[in-house]
Protein backbone atom coordinates (compact mmCIF):
# COMPACT_ATOMS: atom_id res chain seq x y z
CA UNK A 1 0.00 0.00 0.00
CA UNK A 2 3.03 2.25 0.20
CA UNK A 3 2.55 3.35 -3.38
CA UNK A 4 0.65 6.46 -2.24
CA UNK A 5 4.05 8.06 -1.72
CA UNK A 6 5.67 9.45 -4.85
CA UNK A 7 9.12 8.56 -3.56
CA UNK A 8 8.86 5.29 -5.49
CA UNK A 9 7.53 5.46 -9.04
CA UNK A 10 4.46 3.18 -9.38
CA UNK A 11 5.17 0.09 -11.45
CA UNK A 12 1.87 -1.80 -11.73
CA UNK A 13 -1.64 -0.97 -12.93
CA UNK A 14 -2.87 -1.31 -9.33
CA UNK A 15 -0.24 1.12 -8.05
CA UNK A 16 -1.12 3.58 -10.82
CA UNK A 17 -4.83 3.38 -9.96
CA UNK A 18 -4.00 4.19 -6.34
CA UNK A 19 -1.59 7.07 -6.98
CA UNK A 20 -3.48 8.82 -9.77
CA UNK A 21 -7.08 8.18 -8.67
CA UNK A 22 -9.29 11.25 -9.01
CA UNK A 23 -10.92 10.72 -5.61
CA UNK A 24 -9.38 10.24 -2.18
CA UNK A 25 -8.55 6.62 -1.31
CA UNK A 26 -7.86 5.54 2.28
CA UNK A 27 -6.76 2.19 3.72
CA UNK A 28 -8.13 1.80 7.26
CA UNK A 29 -7.05 -0.70 9.93
CA UNK A 30 -10.38 -2.06 11.20
CA UNK A 31 -8.91 -3.19 14.53
CA UNK A 32 -7.49 0.21 15.48
CA UNK A 33 -9.44 2.60 13.21
CA UNK A 34 -6.10 4.09 12.12
CA UNK A 35 -5.15 5.14 8.60
CA UNK A 36 -2.43 2.93 7.17
CA UNK A 37 -2.22 4.45 3.71
CA UNK A 38 -3.73 7.28 1.62
CA UNK A 39 -3.29 8.49 -1.94
CA UNK A 40 -2.34 11.98 -3.07
CA UNK A 41 -5.97 12.92 -3.79
CA UNK A 42 -6.68 12.42 -0.06
CA UNK A 43 -3.92 14.91 0.77
CA UNK A 44 -5.57 17.44 -1.54
CA UNK A 45 -9.03 16.75 -0.11
CA UNK A 46 -8.04 16.97 3.57
CA UNK A 47 -5.22 19.53 3.49
CA UNK A 48 -3.04 17.13 5.52
CA UNK A 49 0.21 15.65 4.25
CA UNK A 50 0.52 11.89 3.92
CA UNK A 51 2.92 11.84 6.88
CA UNK A 52 0.30 13.60 9.02
CA UNK A 53 -2.47 11.26 7.92
CA UNK A 54 -0.70 7.94 8.49
CA UNK A 55 -1.53 6.67 11.97
CA UNK A 56 -4.37 9.19 12.41
CA UNK A 57 -7.66 7.97 13.88
CA UNK A 58 -9.94 7.94 10.80
CA UNK A 59 -12.89 9.43 12.68
CA UNK A 60 -10.84 12.60 13.35
CA UNK A 61 -11.30 13.46 9.67
CA UNK A 62 -15.02 14.00 10.35
CA UNK A 63 -16.68 16.91 12.20
CA UNK A 64 -17.28 16.00 15.84
CA UNK A 65 -21.10 15.47 15.50
CA UNK A 66 -20.53 12.91 12.70
CA UNK A 67 -17.69 10.90 14.26
CA UNK A 68 -19.76 8.27 16.06
CA UNK A 69 -21.91 7.57 12.98
CA UNK A 70 -18.81 7.47 10.76
CA UNK A 71 -17.15 4.97 13.12
CA UNK A 72 -20.25 2.75 13.08
CA UNK A 73 -20.46 2.81 9.28
CA UNK A 74 -16.76 2.08 8.77
CA UNK A 75 -16.85 -0.83 11.24
CA UNK A 76 -20.02 -2.36 9.81
CA UNK A 77 -19.44 -5.71 7.99
CA UNK A 78 -19.68 -5.80 4.22
CA UNK A 79 -19.32 -3.06 1.66
CA UNK A 80 -21.48 -0.08 0.83
CA UNK A 81 -21.51 1.35 -2.68
CA UNK A 82 -22.08 4.93 -1.59
CA UNK A 83 -23.08 6.84 1.53
CA UNK A 84 -23.77 10.59 1.13
CA UNK A 85 -24.44 12.83 4.09
CA UNK A 86 -20.96 12.95 5.63
CA UNK A 87 -18.43 15.77 5.68
CA UNK A 88 -14.64 15.84 5.77
CA UNK A 89 -13.16 18.37 8.19
CA UNK A 90 -10.03 19.71 6.54
CA UNK A 91 -6.89 20.71 8.40
CA UNK A 92 -7.93 24.38 8.08
CA UNK A 93 -11.28 23.60 9.75
CA UNK A 94 -13.37 23.84 6.57
CA UNK A 95 -16.01 21.11 6.22
CA UNK A 96 -16.61 19.61 2.77
CA UNK A 97 -19.57 17.34 1.85
CA UNK A 98 -18.36 13.93 0.69
CA UNK A 99 -19.76 10.69 -0.68
CA UNK A 100 -18.07 7.57 0.72
CA UNK A 101 -17.87 4.15 -0.90
CA UNK A 102 -16.22 1.16 0.75
CA UNK A 103 -14.79 -2.26 -0.05
CA UNK A 104 -15.37 -5.45 1.89
CA UNK A 105 -12.91 -6.00 4.72
CA UNK A 106 -9.74 -7.75 3.57
CA UNK A 107 -6.70 -9.34 5.20
CA UNK A 108 -3.22 -8.07 4.36
CA UNK A 109 -0.01 -8.86 6.25
CA UNK A 110 -1.98 -9.91 9.31
CA UNK A 111 -4.12 -6.78 9.31
CA UNK A 112 -7.86 -6.49 8.75
CA UNK A 113 -8.24 -3.56 6.33
CA UNK A 114 -10.93 -1.71 4.46
CA UNK A 115 -10.41 0.50 1.41
CA UNK A 116 -12.64 3.59 1.24
CA UNK A 117 -13.07 6.20 -1.47
CA UNK A 118 -14.06 9.79 -0.57
CA UNK A 119 -15.56 11.98 -3.30
CA UNK A 120 -15.85 15.75 -2.77
CA UNK A 121 -19.47 16.82 -3.43
CA UNK A 122 -18.92 20.57 -2.94
CA UNK A 123 -19.29 21.48 -6.61
CA UNK A 124 -22.29 19.16 -7.02
CA UNK A 125 -24.08 20.66 -4.00
CA UNK A 126 -23.41 24.16 -5.29
CA UNK A 127 -24.93 23.17 -8.65
CA UNK A 128 -27.93 21.69 -6.83
CA UNK A 129 -28.40 24.96 -4.89
CA UNK A 130 -28.12 27.05 -8.06
CA UNK A 131 -30.57 24.79 -9.85
CA UNK A 132 -33.10 25.01 -7.02
CA UNK A 133 -32.77 28.81 -6.97
CA UNK A 134 -33.38 28.89 -10.73
CA UNK A 135 -36.38 26.62 -10.32
CA UNK A 136 -37.83 28.85 -7.59
CA UNK A 137 -37.28 31.86 -9.83
CA UNK A 138 -39.07 30.15 -12.73
CA UNK A 139 -42.04 29.22 -10.54
CA UNK A 140 -42.19 32.80 -9.23
CA UNK A 141 -42.11 34.02 -12.82
CA UNK A 142 -44.97 31.67 -13.76
CA UNK A 143 -47.16 32.92 -10.93
CA UNK A 144 -46.33 36.51 -11.73
CA UNK A 145 -47.18 35.89 -15.39
CA UNK A 146 -50.69 34.85 -14.40
CA UNK A 147 -51.02 38.04 -12.36
CA UNK A 148 -49.87 40.15 -15.29
CA UNK A 149 -52.40 38.52 -17.57
CA UNK A 150 -55.41 38.87 -15.24
CA UNK A 151 -54.94 42.02 -13.13
CA UNK A 152 -57.09 45.03 -13.96
CA UNK A 153 -55.52 47.77 -11.83
CA UNK A 154 -51.99 48.99 -11.18
CA UNK A 155 -52.07 48.10 -7.46
CA UNK A 156 -53.68 44.70 -8.02
CA UNK A 157 -51.03 43.84 -10.59
CA UNK A 158 -48.09 44.74 -8.32
CA UNK A 159 -49.58 42.98 -5.27
CA UNK A 160 -50.26 39.82 -7.26
CA UNK A 161 -46.71 39.81 -8.61
CA UNK A 162 -45.24 40.14 -5.11
CA UNK A 163 -47.51 37.36 -3.81
CA UNK A 164 -46.40 35.07 -6.63
CA UNK A 165 -42.69 35.65 -5.97
CA UNK A 166 -42.80 34.71 -2.27
CA UNK A 167 -45.28 31.84 -2.61
CA UNK A 168 -43.64 28.52 -1.64
CA UNK A 169 -40.09 29.74 -2.33
CA UNK A 170 -36.86 30.79 -0.64
CA UNK A 171 -37.85 34.45 -0.94
CA UNK A 172 -39.00 36.06 2.31
CA UNK A 173 -40.01 39.46 0.93
CA UNK A 174 -40.89 40.99 -2.42
CA UNK A 175 -41.98 44.61 -2.77
CA UNK A 176 -42.33 47.32 -5.39
CA UNK A 177 -41.28 50.87 -4.56
CA UNK A 178 -42.40 53.85 -6.63
CA UNK A 179 -41.05 57.38 -6.54
CA UNK A 180 -42.67 60.62 -5.40
CA UNK A 181 -41.79 64.09 -6.71
CA UNK A 182 -41.30 65.75 -3.30
CA UNK A 183 -38.03 67.54 -2.62
CA UNK A 184 -36.58 64.70 -0.53
CA UNK A 185 -37.60 62.18 -3.24
CA UNK A 186 -39.28 59.55 -1.06
CA UNK A 187 -39.95 55.97 -2.16
CA UNK A 188 -43.46 54.69 -1.45
CA UNK A 189 -44.31 51.02 -1.06
CA UNK A 190 -46.82 50.25 -3.82
CA UNK A 191 -47.10 46.54 -2.98
CA UNK A 192 -45.39 44.01 -0.73
CA UNK A 193 -45.68 40.37 0.33
CA UNK A 194 -43.74 37.78 2.30
CA UNK A 195 -42.95 36.58 5.81
CA UNK A 196 -40.51 39.49 6.28
CA UNK A 197 -42.96 42.19 5.13
CA UNK A 198 -42.67 43.80 8.59
CA UNK A 199 -39.18 44.91 7.57
CA UNK A 200 -40.82 47.75 5.62
CA UNK A 201 -42.99 49.06 8.49
CA UNK A 202 -41.98 52.63 9.30
CA UNK A 203 -38.89 52.38 7.11
CA UNK A 204 -37.85 55.74 5.64
CA UNK A 205 -36.71 55.32 2.03
CA UNK A 206 -35.48 57.81 -0.53
CA UNK A 207 -33.80 57.90 -3.92
CA UNK A 208 -32.16 61.29 -3.36
CA UNK A 209 -28.37 61.33 -3.51
CA UNK A 210 -28.43 64.09 -0.87
CA UNK A 211 -30.34 61.96 1.64
CA UNK A 212 -28.57 59.38 3.82
CA UNK A 213 -31.53 57.04 3.23
CA UNK A 214 -31.07 57.44 -0.52
CA UNK A 215 -27.59 55.88 -0.56
CA UNK A 216 -28.77 52.31 -0.09
CA UNK A 217 -29.13 49.72 -2.88
CA UNK A 218 -32.78 50.55 -3.66
CA UNK A 219 -32.12 54.29 -3.86
CA UNK A 220 -29.10 53.71 -6.09
CA UNK A 221 -31.13 51.32 -8.27
CA UNK A 222 -33.86 53.89 -8.90
CA UNK A 223 -31.52 56.86 -9.25
CA UNK A 224 -29.15 55.16 -11.72
CA UNK A 225 -31.71 52.83 -13.35
CA UNK A 226 -29.31 49.92 -12.76
CA UNK A 227 -29.47 46.48 -11.15
CA UNK A 228 -28.16 46.32 -7.57
CA UNK A 229 -27.19 42.97 -5.99
CA UNK A 230 -26.48 42.58 -2.26
CA UNK A 231 -24.97 39.09 -1.88
CA UNK A 232 -24.69 39.28 1.92
CA UNK A 233 -26.23 41.95 4.14
CA UNK A 234 -23.72 41.07 6.87
CA UNK A 235 -20.74 42.19 4.79
CA UNK A 236 -22.16 44.86 2.45
CA UNK A 237 -20.79 48.31 3.36
CA UNK A 238 -23.61 50.07 1.46
CA UNK A 239 -26.23 48.17 3.47
CA UNK A 240 -24.70 48.86 6.89
CA UNK A 241 -27.42 51.33 8.12
CA UNK A 242 -30.11 48.64 7.65
CA UNK A 243 -28.08 45.60 8.83
CA UNK A 244 -29.55 45.25 12.32
CA UNK A 245 -33.08 45.63 11.00
CA UNK A 246 -32.40 42.94 8.38
CA UNK A 247 -31.19 40.55 11.10
CA UNK A 248 -34.50 40.91 12.94
CA UNK A 249 -36.39 39.68 9.87
CA UNK A 250 -33.94 37.00 8.70
CA UNK A 251 -32.78 38.83 5.56
CA UNK A 252 -29.33 37.95 4.17
CA UNK A 253 -29.36 38.86 0.47
CA UNK A 254 -31.48 40.71 -2.08
CA UNK A 255 -31.66 42.27 -5.52
CA UNK A 256 -33.09 45.62 -6.58
CA UNK A 257 -34.27 45.72 -10.20
CA UNK A 258 -35.20 49.05 -11.81
CA UNK A 259 -38.69 49.72 -13.18
CA UNK A 260 -39.16 52.59 -15.62
CA UNK A 261 -42.38 53.33 -17.50
CA UNK A 262 -41.76 55.85 -20.31
CA UNK A 263 -40.56 58.55 -17.95
CA UNK A 264 -43.88 58.68 -16.12
CA UNK A 265 -43.07 56.34 -13.23
CA UNK A 266 -39.83 55.26 -11.64
CA UNK A 267 -39.52 52.43 -9.21
CA UNK A 268 -37.80 49.21 -8.21
CA UNK A 269 -38.69 45.57 -7.71
CA UNK A 270 -36.87 44.31 -4.58
CA UNK A 271 -36.64 40.59 -3.75
CA UNK A 272 -35.13 39.37 -0.46
CA UNK A 273 -33.89 35.90 0.58
CA UNK A 274 -32.98 34.36 3.94
CA UNK A 275 -29.75 32.87 2.54
CA UNK A 276 -26.59 34.73 1.49
CA UNK A 277 -25.65 34.54 -2.20
CA UNK A 278 -29.16 33.33 -3.04
CA UNK A 279 -29.36 35.01 -6.45
CA UNK A 280 -27.48 33.01 -9.10
CA UNK A 281 -27.00 34.68 -12.48
CA UNK A 282 -29.76 32.81 -14.31
CA UNK A 283 -32.27 33.49 -11.52
CA UNK A 284 -31.45 37.20 -11.76
CA UNK A 285 -32.05 37.02 -15.53
CA UNK A 286 -35.51 35.59 -14.86
CA UNK A 287 -36.37 38.42 -12.47
CA UNK A 288 -35.00 41.06 -14.82
CA UNK A 289 -37.26 39.66 -17.51
CA UNK A 290 -40.14 39.73 -15.03
CA UNK A 291 -39.42 43.41 -14.32
CA UNK A 292 -39.65 44.08 -18.06
CA UNK A 293 -43.01 42.32 -18.15
CA UNK A 294 -44.23 44.38 -15.18
CA UNK A 295 -43.39 47.51 -17.16
CA UNK A 296 -45.26 46.09 -20.16
CA UNK A 297 -48.19 45.22 -17.90
CA UNK A 298 -48.31 48.69 -16.33
CA UNK A 299 -48.07 50.27 -19.76
CA UNK A 300 -50.87 48.02 -21.02
CA UNK A 301 -53.08 49.03 -18.10
CA UNK A 302 -52.36 52.71 -18.75
CA UNK A 303 -53.37 52.22 -22.39
CA UNK A 304 -56.48 50.35 -21.35
CA UNK A 305 -57.60 53.15 -19.08
CA UNK A 306 -56.83 55.74 -21.73
CA UNK A 307 -58.26 53.97 -24.78
CA UNK A 308 -60.60 51.31 -23.30
CA UNK A 309 -58.71 48.66 -25.31
CA UNK A 310 -58.45 46.07 -22.54
CA UNK A 311 -59.02 42.94 -24.66
CA UNK A 312 -56.34 43.88 -27.19
CA UNK A 313 -53.81 44.89 -24.52
CA UNK A 314 -54.32 41.77 -22.40
CA UNK A 315 -54.16 39.46 -25.41
CA UNK A 316 -50.89 41.07 -26.48
CA UNK A 317 -49.46 40.77 -22.99
CA UNK A 318 -50.51 37.11 -22.77
CA UNK A 319 -48.78 36.30 -26.07
CA UNK A 320 -45.59 37.99 -24.91
CA UNK A 321 -45.67 36.10 -21.63
CA UNK A 322 -46.30 32.71 -23.25
CA UNK A 323 -43.38 33.22 -25.63
CA UNK A 324 -41.18 34.41 -22.77
CA UNK A 325 -42.05 31.38 -20.62
CA UNK A 326 -41.04 29.01 -23.42
CA UNK A 327 -37.73 30.85 -23.83
CA UNK A 328 -37.01 30.84 -20.09
CA UNK A 329 -37.31 27.06 -19.83
CA UNK A 330 -34.10 26.25 -21.72
CA UNK A 331 -31.52 27.72 -19.26
CA UNK A 332 -33.18 25.76 -16.46
CA UNK A 333 -33.03 22.53 -18.49
CA UNK A 334 -29.38 23.15 -19.43
CA UNK A 335 -28.43 23.72 -15.80
CA UNK A 336 -30.33 20.59 -14.71
CA UNK A 337 -28.48 18.41 -17.21
CA UNK A 338 -25.16 19.48 -15.65
CA UNK A 339 -26.06 17.12 -12.77
CA UNK A 340 -25.98 14.04 -15.02
CA UNK A 341 -23.42 14.15 -17.88
CA UNK A 342 -24.72 10.83 -19.24
CA UNK A 343 -28.11 12.32 -20.15
CA UNK A 344 -26.94 15.79 -21.23
CA UNK A 345 -28.87 16.72 -24.35
CA UNK A 346 -31.39 13.91 -23.84
CA UNK A 347 -34.42 16.18 -23.63
CA UNK A 348 -33.42 18.19 -26.71
CA UNK A 349 -32.86 15.01 -28.72
CA UNK A 350 -36.21 13.61 -27.57
CA UNK A 351 -37.79 16.88 -28.71
CA UNK A 352 -36.24 16.50 -32.19
CA UNK A 353 -37.52 12.93 -32.53
CA UNK A 354 -40.98 13.79 -31.20
CA UNK A 355 -41.43 16.80 -33.48
CA UNK A 356 -40.29 14.75 -36.50
CA UNK A 357 -42.95 12.14 -35.67
CA UNK A 358 -45.66 14.77 -35.12
CA UNK A 359 -44.81 16.56 -38.36
CA UNK A 360 -44.97 13.27 -40.30
CA UNK A 361 -48.42 12.70 -38.75
CA UNK A 362 -49.60 16.07 -40.14
CA UNK A 363 -49.84 18.05 -36.89
CA UNK A 364 -50.10 21.86 -37.03
CA UNK A 365 -47.08 24.05 -36.24
CA UNK A 366 -48.79 25.28 -33.07
CA UNK A 367 -49.30 21.71 -31.87
CA UNK A 368 -45.72 20.80 -32.81
CA UNK A 369 -44.48 23.77 -30.77
CA UNK A 370 -46.39 22.49 -27.73
CA UNK A 371 -44.92 19.01 -28.25
CA UNK A 372 -41.43 20.47 -28.51
CA UNK A 373 -41.79 22.44 -25.27
CA UNK A 374 -43.16 19.40 -23.44
CA UNK A 375 -40.30 17.22 -24.69
CA UNK A 376 -37.67 19.78 -23.72
CA UNK A 377 -38.83 19.75 -20.09
CA UNK A 378 -40.20 16.20 -19.73
CA UNK A 379 -37.52 15.17 -17.20
CA UNK A 380 -37.39 18.42 -15.21
CA UNK A 381 -38.83 16.53 -12.24
CA UNK A 382 -35.54 14.66 -11.88
CA UNK A 383 -34.32 17.71 -9.97
CA UNK A 384 -35.74 15.93 -6.90
CA UNK A 385 -33.61 12.79 -7.44
CA UNK A 386 -30.09 12.78 -5.90
CA UNK A 387 -27.43 13.01 -8.61
CA UNK A 388 -25.62 9.96 -7.26
CA UNK A 389 -28.69 7.83 -8.05
CA UNK A 390 -29.05 9.26 -11.58
CA UNK A 391 -25.39 8.53 -12.39
CA UNK A 392 -25.09 5.26 -10.44
CA UNK A 393 -23.18 2.73 -12.59
CA UNK A 394 -24.51 -0.31 -10.70
CA UNK A 395 -28.06 -1.75 -10.50
CA UNK A 396 -30.49 0.44 -8.57
CA UNK A 397 -32.38 -0.78 -5.55
CA UNK A 398 -36.21 -1.02 -5.50
CA UNK A 399 -36.30 2.09 -3.31
CA UNK A 400 -34.18 4.03 -5.81
CA UNK A 401 -36.44 2.94 -8.70
CA UNK A 402 -39.46 4.05 -6.69
CA UNK A 403 -37.86 7.49 -6.27
CA UNK A 404 -37.10 7.69 -10.01
CA UNK A 405 -40.70 6.76 -10.85
CA UNK A 406 -41.89 9.88 -9.00
CA UNK A 407 -40.28 12.27 -11.47
CA UNK A 408 -43.29 12.66 -13.85
CA UNK A 409 -45.46 13.74 -10.92
CA UNK A 410 -42.73 16.14 -9.73
CA UNK A 411 -42.47 17.56 -13.26
CA UNK A 412 -46.24 18.16 -13.24
CA UNK A 413 -46.00 19.97 -9.89
CA UNK A 414 -43.26 22.26 -11.25
CA UNK A 415 -45.04 23.04 -14.54
CA UNK A 416 -48.75 23.00 -13.70
CA UNK A 417 -49.07 26.69 -12.78
CA UNK A 418 -47.21 27.99 -15.83
CA UNK A 419 -49.86 29.45 -18.18
CA UNK A 420 -48.98 27.69 -21.45
CA UNK A 421 -51.79 27.59 -24.03
CA UNK A 422 -51.36 23.80 -24.32
CA UNK A 423 -51.51 21.30 -21.40
CA UNK A 424 -47.70 20.99 -21.18
CA UNK A 425 -47.71 19.86 -17.54
CA UNK A 426 -50.20 17.04 -18.21
CA UNK A 427 -48.35 15.87 -21.34
CA UNK A 428 -45.14 15.64 -19.31
CA UNK A 429 -46.95 13.88 -16.47
CA UNK A 430 -48.18 11.15 -18.86
CA UNK A 431 -45.01 10.43 -20.85
CA UNK A 432 -44.37 7.17 -18.93
CA UNK A 433 -47.99 5.96 -19.13
CA UNK A 434 -48.64 2.94 -21.39
CA UNK A 435 -51.74 1.87 -23.34
CA UNK A 436 -52.22 -1.31 -21.29
CA UNK A 437 -52.11 0.55 -17.97
CA UNK A 438 -48.65 -0.75 -17.02
CA UNK A 439 -47.07 2.69 -16.98
CA UNK A 440 -46.72 5.27 -14.23
CA UNK A 441 -47.45 7.43 -12.26
CA UNK A 442 -51.24 6.85 -12.58
CA UNK A 443 -51.57 3.70 -14.67
CA UNK A 444 -53.66 5.38 -17.38
CA UNK A 445 -54.97 3.27 -20.28
CA UNK A 446 -55.79 3.78 -23.96
CA UNK A 447 -57.48 7.06 -24.89
CA UNK A 448 -57.01 8.43 -21.38
CA UNK A 449 -53.42 9.15 -22.47
CA UNK A 450 -53.00 12.38 -24.47
CA UNK A 451 -51.81 11.94 -28.10
CA UNK A 452 -48.82 14.23 -27.40
CA UNK A 453 -47.81 12.03 -24.45
CA UNK A 454 -47.99 8.93 -26.69
CA UNK A 455 -45.60 10.53 -29.17
CA UNK A 456 -43.32 11.66 -26.35
CA UNK A 457 -43.29 8.13 -24.89
CA UNK A 458 -41.99 6.58 -28.12
CA UNK A 459 -39.43 9.34 -28.68
CA UNK A 460 -38.19 9.00 -25.10
CA UNK A 461 -37.74 5.21 -25.35
CA UNK A 462 -35.93 5.43 -28.70
CA UNK A 463 -33.52 8.15 -27.58
CA UNK A 464 -32.78 6.46 -24.24
CA UNK A 465 -32.04 3.07 -25.84
CA UNK A 466 -29.70 4.48 -28.52
CA UNK A 467 -27.69 6.58 -26.03
CA UNK A 468 -24.82 5.58 -23.77
CA UNK A 469 -25.64 5.16 -20.09
CA UNK A 470 -23.30 4.48 -17.15
CA UNK A 471 -24.84 1.03 -16.72
CA UNK A 472 -24.83 -0.04 -20.42
CA UNK A 473 -23.59 0.67 -23.93
CA UNK A 474 -25.86 2.10 -26.68
CA UNK A 475 -28.31 -0.48 -28.08
CA UNK A 476 -28.14 -1.13 -31.85
CA UNK A 477 -30.86 0.42 -33.99
CA UNK A 478 -32.08 -2.98 -35.19
CA UNK A 479 -32.75 -4.04 -31.58
CA UNK A 480 -34.43 -0.71 -30.81
CA UNK A 481 -36.83 -1.16 -33.74
CA UNK A 482 -37.63 -4.72 -32.68
CA UNK A 483 -38.34 -3.50 -29.16
CA UNK A 484 -40.75 -0.67 -30.00
CA UNK A 485 -42.53 -2.67 -32.70
CA UNK A 486 -43.04 -5.56 -30.27
CA UNK A 487 -44.73 -3.14 -27.87
CA UNK A 488 -47.00 -1.49 -30.45
CA UNK A 489 -50.71 -1.88 -29.66
CA UNK A 490 -50.10 -3.33 -26.17
CA UNK A 491 -47.96 -0.58 -24.59
CA UNK A 492 -47.08 1.98 -27.28
CA UNK A 493 -49.34 3.74 -29.80
CA UNK A 494 -49.15 1.64 -33.02
CA UNK A 495 -49.44 4.60 -35.41
CA UNK A 496 -46.72 6.53 -33.58
CA UNK A 497 -44.47 3.44 -33.60
CA UNK A 498 -45.11 2.91 -37.34
CA UNK A 499 -44.20 6.51 -38.19
CA UNK A 500 -41.15 6.49 -35.92
CA UNK A 501 -39.86 3.19 -37.33
CA UNK A 502 -40.28 4.50 -40.90
CA UNK A 503 -38.35 7.69 -40.08
CA UNK A 504 -35.57 5.67 -38.44
CA UNK A 505 -35.24 3.18 -41.31
CA UNK A 506 -35.19 6.01 -43.84
CA UNK A 507 -32.61 7.85 -41.69
CA UNK A 508 -34.81 10.93 -41.43
CA UNK A 509 -34.27 11.12 -37.65
CA UNK A 510 -30.85 11.97 -36.25
CA UNK A 511 -29.89 9.85 -33.22
CA UNK A 512 -26.69 9.49 -31.15
CA UNK A 513 -23.98 7.66 -33.11
CA UNK A 514 -24.22 3.91 -32.79
CA UNK A 515 -21.22 2.03 -31.45
CA UNK A 516 -20.94 -1.70 -31.71
CA UNK A 517 -21.38 -2.87 -28.10
CA UNK A 518 -19.55 -5.79 -26.55
CA UNK A 519 -22.69 -6.89 -24.78
CA UNK A 520 -26.25 -5.90 -25.59
CA UNK A 521 -29.26 -5.82 -23.31
CA UNK A 522 -32.00 -8.25 -24.31
CA UNK A 523 -35.19 -6.85 -25.85
CA UNK A 524 -37.44 -5.61 -23.12
CA UNK A 525 -34.58 -4.96 -20.71
CA UNK A 526 -34.08 -1.26 -21.41
CA UNK A 527 -34.70 1.05 -18.44
CA UNK A 528 -38.19 2.59 -18.36
CA UNK A 529 -37.20 5.78 -16.59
Amino acid sequence: MGCASHAIEPQTLYELSWVYARFGKLAIDLDTGMLVDVNSATETLTGYSRAELLGMDTTMLFPEPERKQAQDELQRPGQFSYHPGFHIQRKDGQCLPVMISSSESLELAGRSLRICEFQDLTEQEEREHRLKAQNWALLAYAGAALALATSRTFKDLLKAVCDAIVHDSIYVLAWVGVTENDLDKPIQVAAAAGSAAGYLDGLHMSWSEEEAWGKGPTGICIRTNSLQITDDTETSAVFEPWRERARQFGIRSFVSIPLFVEGVRRGALDIYAALPHAFEARAIEVFQHLAEQIVHGVHALDEEQAHHADEIALASTQRQLTEALSAMVMPIVAAMEMRDPYTAGHQSRVAEVAVAIGREMGWTEERLHALQVAAQVHDIGKISIPAEILTKPTPRSPGEWALIHEHPETSHTILKDIPFTWPIAEIVRQHHERLDGSGYPRGLKGNAILPEARVLAVADVVEAMTSHRPYRLPIPLKTVLQEIESEAVTRLDPEVVRVCATLLREKRISLPSQQKPQAVSCPGSHPRV
